[in-house]
């Protein structure tokens, strides 16, 4: 096999040039599924090495361990031969071997790694995690978070299943480390640490609640919806992210002190009128609408604005004039919005992670082609995707009330539903528990 993989690396490299896009994907998911494999295997041995006692058994050196024998006779770090070593105990049974009655520590992870589903470092993080929790958690629980975080690391990317594994935690251990609420009032506060360089310099400690409530005024002034600046962390030639939240900060206490209140999430936008024939807007094939700045816009981005907007129709006569004028309509209320974000709790597109207040609300069948304004065929997308969906390669469908993405075929040429998991280990918990039996954990 480590022939044939050399033959294939040198016939790859010296012909990739000469290959169809779709020969490279092939190549590309193949070689990975393969180094999926390995890393099973390489896990495998390390076990097998364990198990036959090599360390202590080779009769040209004497070694402290297996760790230090696969050291010495791989050439890997200690780190990585520990790494091998901790992943093999619990993705193999006790005992390994036909028959074997034991299972292994955490079997959806071993069933995952068994089929080449998952790289090492994958099952690492959920390994990991697992044992984080172990002192503070249920069996259901631990079964639950194993269970969902093997499902996204098939379905999703590393960093990805990183950022869940730590929901996870947070959600297991809420409680576990929280200080008292004396301890809290104790450290809170505004410190003020003096003025250098012409700046005044705050230090803030805030709890979780009161964190909650800053964000969201500061937010107001890194929105991309609003003002269409790009998401913290973003590298620009503008603001950046730290001036952009004190802004936000700054304005809402000016506001205040106006005494008008601070602006409302999810408040109406500015106008923006547009003009389009109704057979237009619902052919992509049909002509463009007119703006007041952008002029011409086609019917697709038409069809996008209005996903948020008020629709004002108008009947024309044949030259042109106006004979009937109706009633604006909001497509998607304040009242429905706030259900979509109790729901969706920020972009529902498969990994994304951007809140809810930067969101836009989307007919899961577009209104104009006959889609109705509902919890049900409705969900928040953030900016990116909402525009991806509107493309037409991905596709969304309400399943029981609940959003599924289906990638386009050149991603997964089965297009298998997808569900953005990040924000749904709180449900995923619960539902665990409901399906086998009442938690032992403290309330």
């Amino acid at each position: 096999m480590r022939s044939d993989l050399l033959a294939f690396a040198h016939h790859f490299e010296t012909g990739y040039l000469l290959l169809g896009q779709d020969e490279v994907v092939a190549a590309l998911v193949g070689v990975e599924e393969i180094s999926r494999v390995v890393d099973h295997l390489q896990t495998l041995v390390a076990r097998a090495t364990e198990d036959h006692s090599l360390a202590a058994t080779d009769a040209q050196e004497a070694h402290k361990g297996t760790a230090e024998y696969l050291r010495a006779k791989l050439g890997v770090s200690r780190s990585e031969a520990n790494r091998r070593l901790r992943l093999g105990q619990d993705v193999l049974p006790e005992v390994p071997g036909p028959g074997a009655p034991v299972q292994a520590p955490l079997p959806a992870l071993a069933a995952a790694t068994r089929a080449g589903a998952l790289s090492t470092r994958a099952a690492m993080l959920i390994r990991d995690a697992a044992h984080r929790v172990r002192a503070v958690a249920t069996g259901h629980q631990v079964e639950a978070m194993e269970e969902h975080l093997v499902r996204q690391a098939v379905e999703s990317d590393e960093d990805v299943l990183r950022v869940l594994a730590r929901r996870w935690e947070s959600v297991i251990d809420q409680d576990g480390v929280e200080p008292t609420e004396k301890v809290l009032r104790a450290r809170q506060g505004v410190f003020l640490r003096g003025r250098r360089h012409g700046l005044h310099f705050l230090e803030i400690g805030a709890t979780d609640e009161q964190f909650e409530y800053l964000l969201t005024v500061m937010n107001t002034a890194t929105n991309p919806r609003v003002n269409g600046t790009t998401p913290p962390g973003t590298q620009t030639n503008g603001p950046t992210s730290a001036q952009e939240l004190l802004e936000g900060l700054v304005s809402g206490c000016r506001i205040a002190l106006a005494g008008d209140g601070l602006p409302a999430t999810g408040g109406h936008r500015p106008q923006v009128m547009v003009t389009i024939n109704y057979r237009d807007l619902l052919s992509d094939l049909g002509r463009d609408g007119h703006a007041v700045f952008a002029e011409q816009l086609s019917a697709r981005s038409i069809r996008k604005l209005a996903c948020e907007a008020d629709i004002l129709p108008l009947v024309l006569g044949g030259k042109g004039q106006v004979l009937d004028i109706g009633r604006a309509q909001r497509l998607f209320p304040p009242h429905l919005r706030r259900a979509l974000v109790a729901r969706d709790k920020g972009c529902a597109f498969p990994d994304c992670t951007v809140p809810a207040t930067w969101c836009e609300a989307h007919h899961i069948v577009p209104w104009a082609a006959g889609g109705t304004t509902s919890i049900s065929h409705g969900v928040l997308l953030c900016s990116r995707h909402h525009h991806l969906i509107h493309e037409g390669n991905w596709s969304v469908e309400s399943v029981q009330g609940i959003p599924w993405f289906r990638p386009p075929a050149y991603i997964d040429p089965h297009r298998n539903p997808k569900r953005n998991r990040y924000r749904q280990v709180e449900e995923a918990v619960h539902h665990q528990l409901a399906h086998t039996g009442p938690s032992t954990a403290p309330p």
